[in-house]
């Protein structure tokens, strides 16, 4: 298929990624309200159905869009693909395809453990996208709430597999290599290339090595991928390689800013309290008798922080 008429279809699909959002919200406020709001309420996934019903009727009312969103039937690692309309779709042969799309929803009061982009870069195409949802409860009165998509993400995933798998190998894990996998397959045969294990050599998918089960308990590590979790950085050697990646990056530098954006402690976290204070300085802030977390707040108040952030090195 031509690859710029998938590009042209990618880049529009992210430019509706807003009209989206505010279709879903207007729907949820009037629909979905309800008393109070449970975090573990499931209604992270019915956003994400949300998503695929709202994205083909914004793109049914744009009479130019030749394509339309289809759902994949069963258990997947992608949730969602972007087809020629009225194509002969084939998941199978991905006859009919232009793209497939991984969504993931966050609660913005939640622990963020569960919400994981474990896909292995060799499963990923060109122009497979990655969603990030960004929601909370919202109130529509004094008494009523409705589930509202604060932010969201649509870019392509290939370059944020990149930077997780960068950043796990900074953290001292590895990936198998079928040369060398831990239960001893054939190299032609081996069905374990390029699983992530982590620095205690444990598997981090289901699909790892027999032989690298964290314990009897626990069939999996599953901390691989987190989408807050894979931009920690404990040592000088993740950080470097976060720094480097978000220079050489567009992607990884957007997914980075709309990570902060939503989850400010882990920005703060990231950079050292005299880091903070000489962009404080540059930004003309006063920052001695300052607790950290009142000073980053401010600075973040400024809009050029930014930029004189992704200067340090």
């Amino acid at each position: 298929m031509n690859s710029s008429f998938i590009e042209r279809a990618f880049y529009e699909l992210a430019e509706i990624s807003p009209a989206v959002r505010a279709r879903i919200n207007e729907f949820s406020s009037h629909v979905l309200r309800t008393r109070g709001g449970r975090i573990g309420s499931g209604m992270g996934g019915l956003l994400e159905a949300l998503w695929g019903y709202n994205t083909n009727l914004e793109l049914n009312e744009r009479h130019h869009a030749n394509y339309e969103i289809a759902w994949f039937p069963g258990h997947h690692f992608h949730d969602f693909a972007l087809l020629e309309k009225d194509s002969d779709w084939d998941p199978v042969t991905k006859r009919g395809e232009l793209f497939r799309i991984e969504v993931k929803s966050m609660n913005f009061g939640a622990d963020e453990s569960k919400a994981h982009f474990d896909v292995l870069h060799s499963e990923l195409d060109d122009y497979d996208g990655l969603l990030l949802l960004v929601w909370d409860w919202a109130l529509v009165d004094h008494k009523r709430h409705y589930p509202r998509i604060r932010d969201s993400f649509f870019s392509l995933a290939h370059p944020i597999a990149q930077l997780r798998d960068s950043l796990h190998d900074a953290r001292n894990g590895s990936f198998v290599d079928r040369e060398r996998c831990p239960d001893q397959c054939h190299p032609s045969l081996c069905a374990h290339h390029g699983e992530p294990l982590n620095e205690n050599g444990k598997r981090e998918r289901l699909s790892g090595p027999e032989s690298c089960r964290p314990s009897s308990k626990v069939s999996y590590a599953a901390n691989f991928g987190g989408l807050v979790r894979m931009l920690k950085t404990r040592g000088a050697e993740a950080k470097r390689v976060f720094r480097q990646i978000r220079h050489e990056s567009d992607v990884a530098d957007q997914y980075i800013e709309f990570i902060h954006r939503n989850f400010p402690d882990e920005e703060r976290n990231h950079y050292s309290k005299p880091e903070w204070q000489s962009v404080a300085l540059k930004l003309g802030i006063d920052p001695d008798h300052k607790e950290l977390t009142d000073l980053h707040e401010e600075i973040r108040s400024n809009p050029g922080y930014l930029e004189i952030l992704k200067e340090l090195q």
